[in-house]
């Protein structure tokens, strides 16, 4: 008797296995065959390596740049490029090199705090809504018209000047312009996904609400997600550095992109480094998301996979 029960433990304990084994090896291929996919797009490549070296760089900005961050020398203003100073110096004496190094973890903190916010947000909303629909999805809606219905930068640049200028009231402001989009999106994947099959099957063995939309539903809508998060960063970077342009962001001398554009901006003629390659940092910042989010698309939605 109990050689048959330890005969059949082990069985048990092999068709686990198997089946763990099996799964596993499923996950591998399709990871294989997802990078396959994106390997085969060489824009995609390009963009991961211009957002790669812009992540790297924000990390190790105090290894890589020339100048610490309030490096000022007020003795060596718009100095043209040379070999001290690689992309010459701005109005106030700050070597441009550095306040690029260093403005890139300033720009890219914005954003990925921004998008994370946002898609929060706009995921909970959007679950809700499309979830339970009715009068809560009709309520939900017709706030999220009300924050579409205004021009995104203008209503930022309200917001920022109602609270005050500085980087974390900028944030604030392009958080509360942004979710929308992403409540409509998350909303669109809820209402196309509630009524499938295993969503039917999940309520027929009595799993609440709350683990319906945590663990089958949001899983299940997340690519369109992860897809318009990774293309709308360069898109938060530029309304960033729009209001500082304007000066409702970093203040004057801060090594931030769009500032140093604006700082540079009296001197565009005599001096029309200072505010170029700051520019160059942010066309190639957005370009590097906008063709991650075109290589990511082929990869997760379905019908560019086949």
């Amino acid at each position: 008797m109990a050689a048959g029960q330890s005969s059949v433990t082990v069985g048990k304990k092999r068709s686990f296995i198997e089946a763990w084994a099996e799964k596993n090896d499923s996950r591998i291929k399709e990871w294989k065959h997802s990078i396959r996919l994106f390997l085969k797009s060489p824009l995609a490549v390009i963009g991961l390596i211009i957002v790669t070296t812009f992540i790297l760089m924000a990390i190790f900005a105090p290894y890589l740049a020339p100048y610490p961050n309030n490096w000022r020398d007020i003795t060596k203003q718009c100095l043209p490029p040379s070999m001290e100073h690689i992309l010459g110096t701005e109005i106030y004496g700050g070597d441009i090199l550095s306040m690029i190094i260093w403005g890139s973890r300033t720009s890219l903190t914005l954003g990925f705090t921004i998008v994370f916010t946002v898609v929060i947000i706009g995921t909970i909303v959007g679950s809700i809504a499309g979830y339970f629909g009715g009068y809560i999805d009709e309520l939900l809606m017709r706030i999220t018209d009300i924050f579409l219905a205004f021009p995104s930068l203008v209503l930022a640049m309200v917001i920022v000047a109602a609270m005050g200028s500085g980087l974390q009231n900028v944030m604030i402001a392009i958080a509360v312009v942004s979710w929308p989009a992403y409540a409509r999106l998350i909303r669109g994947q809820i209402l196309s996904i509630k009524e499938r099959n295993f969503i039917e099957a999940a309520r027929a063995v009595g799993a609440s609400d709350w683990r319906i939309i945590t663990r089958h539903l949001i899983p299940n809508s997340f690519s369109p997600i992860i897809v318009q998060a990774t293309m709308d960063l360069g898109g938060i970077i530029i309304t960033a550095a729009a209001l500082s342009f304007i000066g409702l962001g970093a203040g004057p001398g801060e090594a931030e992109w769009g500032r140093m554009i604006t700082d540079g901006q009296s001197r565009l003629l005599s001096s029309p480094w200072i505010s170029t390659f700051p520019g160059i940092a942010i066309l190639l910042v957005c370009l590097g998301f906008n063709l991650l989010g075109d290589g990511l698309r082929d990869i997760l939605d379905p019908r560019m996979r086949r």
